[in-house]
């Protein structure tokens, strides 16, 4: 072996070990640098963020909570904007109540809790139906990068520089998660449970699966792209067909409050009168029945299963 070679050899070798001790270093303080931004991005009073860790540990917290990440929130605090509905409706009801009695301002309470639900759970929706408008480009991503020899981390990180919003910010929650040494697995699930549907869960099994047991995953999410472009064509003519019955649910809703507003204007403190004797309660109840009757139908009726 010459000395030129060997020499060669010898720089190669060189290059190689700092390269490795770059990159080395360079996941270090990526991984750093999350787990900072973790501990200082809900950063308030200790008592608070106590209260709001325990909290997002009740049934209602992690429900609020993943409403709140499935809508484009995640940062907001879910203890904080749970107490504001709670006082913003409970400010309505008690400013209602002069003018339309105690029965119409508990229901006003309950409508403006139940309306921030809606509108939440509106804006997840939306939200929903773009990440699922982009998942055909998200798998052909990942089959490209399979293809090209690169792992399911990896093209998880070249989706976020190639995709626009929403799927850029959620894939790169999921990159982060798998940085500070969460599984597959379970980031994916996290992705799940922020923006349910029918076509992330096939992705997310499809790709968890692949890891465990192996396969042809290049193949496999080509198929998925290719199906995944069918269903979303199949979802926006089942939307459109499905638009009249929204909102006749919708309006069904409207006209109990509107029923309520117009019976006070009419006849102050009537519903509180009416509840005071049993035909007045049948009354009343059998119309809230048939409202709520009528709101679920229709929304039943506008619920297409693809």
């Amino acid at each position: 072996m010459t000395p030129g070679l060997i020499a060669a050899l010898l720089f190669g070798t060189l290059v190689l070990g700092v390269a490795t001790i770059a990159i080395f270093q360079f996941t270090q303080a990526r991984t750093q640098a999350l787990l900072e931004a973790a501990k200082t991005s809900g950063r308030g009073s200790a008592p608070f963020e106590e209260a709001d860790r325990r909290f997002r540990h009740t049934r209602i917290g992690r429900k609020v909570a993943m409403m709140l990440a499935g809508s484009g929130r995640p940062s907001w605090s879910v203890l904080g904007f749970s107490a504001a509905v709670l006082l913003g409706a409970a400010a309505a009801a008690a400013a209602s109540y002069p003018f339309m009695g105690k029965a119409a301002s508990v229901i006003v309470f309950a409508g403006c809790i139940t309306g921030v639900r809606q509108w939440l759970s509106a804006q997840q929706g939306k939200r929903v139906e773009k990440f699922i408008a982009q998942l055909p480009e998200l798998a052909r991503l990942m089959a490209n990068g399979a293809s090209a020899g690169l792992g399911i981390r990896r093209s998880l990180e070249m989706s976020v520089r190639e995709l626009p919003e929403p799927a850029r910010s959620e894939m790169e929650q999921v990159s982060g998660e798998l940085a500070v040494g969460q599984s597959l697995s379970a980031a994916m699930n996290h992705l799940s449970e922020r923006l349910p549907s029918r076509e992330l869960s096939v992705l997310v099994h499809t790709l968890v699966i692949q890891q465990r047991a192996g396969g042809a995953l290049t193949t496999a999410l080509s198929r998925i792209a290719a199906t995944l472009d069918d269903r979303k064509q199949l979802r926006r003519e089942a939307q459109t067909a499905a638009v009249s019955s929204l909102f006749s649910g919708t309006a069904v809703l409207i006209m109990v409050g509107l029923a309520v507003v117009l019976a006070n204007a009419m006849t102050p403190g009537v519903i509180d009168k009416m509840l005071v004797n049993t035909i007045g309660q049948v009354a009343v109840f059998l119309s809230v029945g048939l409202f709520v009757t009528g709101f679920v139908v229709m929304r039943r009726v506008a619920k297409v299963d693809i």
